[in-house]
């Protein structure tokens, strides 16, 4: 995809996905399971840019384990406060809702778990912490059952030459 690379004009009280990750930004988390035991620690590298009409996020994955996994989502603009988005793991399209505060995304997705695949649900919330930090917390159910919680803490990165070993580790 090539074209414009500025975004299209909009009210800056609202919270947009595509306001906040335009540029790099950094995050930093964990995965719990239903019981509250940490499962994964995680380190994410993100990139963000309008091309055309379509804001795209690429992520690089980093696990404690050294493991890496690379997703790119494709967000397109429905009306000032809603969007959809999608990335080859997503099952379908992945509904959001920005209010002055908040970004909230419905979605399904092809999970794979103990060398199998399963779709799960996820209800994802990010929520404004200032003007470059905010706060993931995302709720992993299957059949309506909760399977975890995902936890990020997301900084934008204004200077393009920090050092990767500048960032805490997982």
């Amino acid at each position: 995809m090539q074209g414009s690379t500025t975004q299209p004009a909009s009210d800056k009280s609202l919270f947009r996905l595509t306001e906040f990750f335009s540029g790099r930004t950094r995050a930093w988390g964990i995965f719990e399971d239903r019981f509250g035991r940490v499962r994964r620690r995680i380190d994410v590298e993100m990139e963000g840019a309008w091309r055309d009409n379509i804001f795209v996020l690429e992520e690089r994955f980093t696990y404690e384990t050294g493991e890496t996994e690379n997703r790119t989502w494709l967000v397109e603009p429905i009306s000032d406060s809603h969007f959809r988005a999608t990335c080859p793991d997503c099952v379908g399209f992945a509904h959001g809702v920005c209010d002055a505060e908040s970004i909230r995304m419905s979605y399904r997705f092809l999970l794979q778990m103990d060398a199998r695949d399963i779709v799960v649900s996820f209800d994802d919330r990010i929520y404004r912490m200032g003007d470059q930090i905010a706060l993931n917390r995302a709720t992993m159910t299957k059949w309506g059952v909760k399977l975890g919680e995902l936890s990020l803490f997301f900084q934008r990165v204004l200077d393009d030459d920090l050092r990767a070993d500048d960032r805490p580790s997982a």
